[in-house]
């Protein structure tokens, strides 16, 4: 079979129907790998074709692949699920929950891929969602509200805009940590604002049975928006340039911090008090009387699936805090650690330092869950938001825990040596001595989990 006939026969595959990650890696390698096999060089076709082989299989992984019907395909279409997945990234993005690439930072939850999102909703949820006044995708982060709240007040866009106000009621319940611990996808009502209509009869009608004949009117499958999804909502219209609720308030009836006598809302608001006066977001406990002003009721469907949970940001990856002195020389820094054995040629000339200074720094212990090639496990600490130690912080790390290297060998990723080729410095034991040392590798080298990778944030 020759390349042709290959790419071909990917292109009429249901993997290549039904995942958009493979979509995305044939599309991109497909003139490359053709140009190489019609090309002299067979090496290199070769050496790109392994390479687009392990991309795939990576693609194809459980974790990856996530197979949608065709009926999930069609409604997602129709409420143009991928192009809304699109701004949602432009959103997280904007409120600092990822980078422009995607990445999250270390520890934190990937963000899941748009066929994880869909593959969470069921054909029903979705043509419930289709009924909504406009159905909204959300993702939403399993983070704590407070997290989400400061997010808001750290990337205000609206002119004016003050800090959040925040009622006391909003603190019950919220016990989730400020890193993320996975994803969530919901599709809710995203109307700005509407005139919700309970009826002349209503407003005498108790806080309670009101909230009673809302669920007895809700749907299968069908809920209410909650504190979490809803500020999301608030940051999409925030970054587009019109919050939501400008005229009225969104009632949460099954948030916990529901009372007696209060219930918990949101909305876009004057602070009236402040001065000077200006536009905020508002959560609020508001009294059961006044719940027909300007009170609505938001739908929403899915969430019921926590996308690439994690059990916790400190369980993930093993983290020191070690101070590193970057003026040290390379002589200095070597003597420091105590080495029972250097390897030849450690010289500044092979391994300059462009830092300066003294202070802490953060590390973290990297290791690959399956084997990857030397770029690919650059990318793999790109994801989380990491870049590869350099060579000062891997000796600091050397001589402030000196143990560390006898559980298995630490290495930095990404050094250039001389004439470009990766050369990586490792700490390791042999027969009970400590030693640092160097390997050349190419980038197309394969590591696997007996190694750890240094890094530390961007």
């Amino acid at each position: 079979m020759n390349i042709d006939q290959f790419i071909s026969k990917l292109e009429t595959s249901d993997a290549y129907r039904n995942n958009g990650e493979v979509r995305k890696l044939v599309d991109e390698s497909r003139q490359t790998l053709i140009d190489l096999a019609h090309g002299n060089d067979g090496d290199a076709f070769k050496a790109e074709l392994m390479k687009f082989n392990d991309r795939l299989d990576e693609c194809l992984s459980p974790k990856a692949f996530v197979p949608i019907s065709p009926e999930v395909e069609k409604l997602a279409e129709k409420l143009k699920l991928r192009e809304q997945y699109s701004e949602n990234r432009g959103t997280l993005d904007h409120f600092g929950f990822i980078d422009e690439n995607g990445g999250v930072v270390v520890g934190d939850a990937l963000l899941p891929t748009y066929e994880q999102v869909i593959g969470t909703f069921t054909p029903s949820q979705l043509e419930l969602a289709a009924t909504f006044q406009e159905p909204t995708l959300l993702l939403v982060p399993k983070t704590s509200f407070a997290a989400k709240v400061a997010a808001i007040d750290a990337h205000r866009t609206m002119e004016g805009q003050m800090e959040t106000d925040v009622g006391s009621i909003f603190s019950v319940a919220d016990s989730d940590s400020n890193r993320i611990a996975g994803w969530r996808a919901v599709i809710v009502n995203g109307k700005r604002d509407w005139d919700y209509d309970w009826g002349a009869e209503d407003k005498e009608m108790h806080f309670n049975e009101e909230m009673s004949r809302r669920k007895a009117l809700l749907r299968p499958g069908e809920k209410d928006i909650d504190r979490d999804s809803y500020a999301m909502l608030m940051m999409k219209g925030i970054q587009k340039g019109d919050p939501i609720d400008q005229n009225g308030f969104t009632i949460f009836p099954d948030d916990p911090a529901v009372s007696f006598e209060y219930f918990p809302s949101g909305e876009w608001t004057q602070a009236e008090d402040e001065d000077p006066p200006g536009p905020r977001v508002g959560f609020f406990g508001q009294s059961h009387q006044f719940f027909w002003e300007g009170g609505r009721f938001r739908s929403s469907v899915g969430g019921d699936v926590l996308l690439n949970a994690v059990e916790s940001s400190e369980a993930s990856l093993e983290t020191y805090t070690v101070e590193v002195d970057y003026d040290l020389s390379l002589e200095e820094a070597i003597k420091a650690g105590k080495y029972d054995h250097v390897g030849t040629d450690f010289t500044l000339d092979k391994y300059p330092s462009v830092q300066k200074g003294k202070g802490p720094v953060e590390m973290f212990f990297v290791k690959v869950e399956k084997q990857l090639v030397t770029d690919e496990v650059v990318m793999e600490l790109e994801k989380r938001g990491l870049r590869p130690a350099t060579v000062p912080e891997l000796l600091a790390l050397g001589a402030a825990k000196p143990e560390l290297q006898r559980e298995s060998q630490i290495m930095i990723i990404g050094s250039l040596g001389p004439e470009g080729v990766i050369l990586i410095p490792y700490l390791g034991e042999e027969d009970g001595r400590r030693f640092l040392d160097k390997t050349w590798v190419t980038p197309d080298r394969r590591w696997d989990s007996a190694r750890r990778f240094l890094a530390v944030r961007k």
